[in-house]
């Protein structure tokens, strides 16, 4: 009986102290994602970088509605050719992207604005990688945030390598002339 008195307490303490660090080691080993200026935070959203990770990546097989009473499919009609890469140098791990794809499909119906000017706007950082958006028309373009999403997650879909990285572009699915690029930060030339 006195034994137990004194190990419980020392079994709680040990159990604490795991929790604890297994909480804190996930905070270390998960990069930050950092929403691309003008988007709401992820402390607005009641999102944290982890979690955003922890969701992992979507079941792309499943048609879902993507709030506006459309359906997200794999054919979306632009002017605009997806494609992979360009090159090696734009490639990233496949969990930043789809990180970065989580952060923006929370966001639901927010416009995600790309510029006038051929001007590139920079919708999600996370670890190595970067979501972008450029407009094909001089004036600029916008989208819902969830239609950017659903190009990265074509991305996600169409361009993850072997080894796990992935790099493409695609258009928005509600604006055909918004092109959302996935891919490295070094790439586009962000810090």
């Amino acid at each position: 009986m006195i034994a137990t008195t004194y190990v419980t307490p020392a079994i709680l303490a040990l159990a604490s102290f795991n929790a604890v660090t297994g909480a804190a080691i996930d905070a270390i080993n998960t990069p930050e994602v950092i929403p691309g200026p003008g988007l709401p935070s992820l402390k607005e959203l009641g999102l944290t970088s982890a979690v955003l990770y922890k969701i992992g990546r979507p079941d792309s097989s499943v048609k879902e509605s993507s709030g506006d009473g459309s359906v997200k499919t794999s054919s979306i009609q632009a002017r605009f050719e997806p494609r992979c890469g360009p090159t090696d140098y734009a490639y990233v791990n496949v969990n930043d992207v789809i990180a970065c794809y989580n952060y923006l499909k929370a966001l639901g119906n927010q416009n995600c604005v790309a510029p006038s000017g051929l001007g590139i706007a920079h919708f999600c950082y996370a670890g190595a990688a970067e979501v972008t958006g450029q407009s094909l028309n001089p004036s600029g373009s916008s989208s819902y945030c969830h239609h950017v999403a659903d190009a990265v997650l074509w991305s996600v879909d169409h361009c993850t390598r072997g080894d796990q990285s992935v790099a493409g572009f695609q258009a928005a699915t509600g604006n055909g002339d918004l092109i959302v690029g996935s891919t490295s930060k070094q790439y586009i030339g962000s810090k």
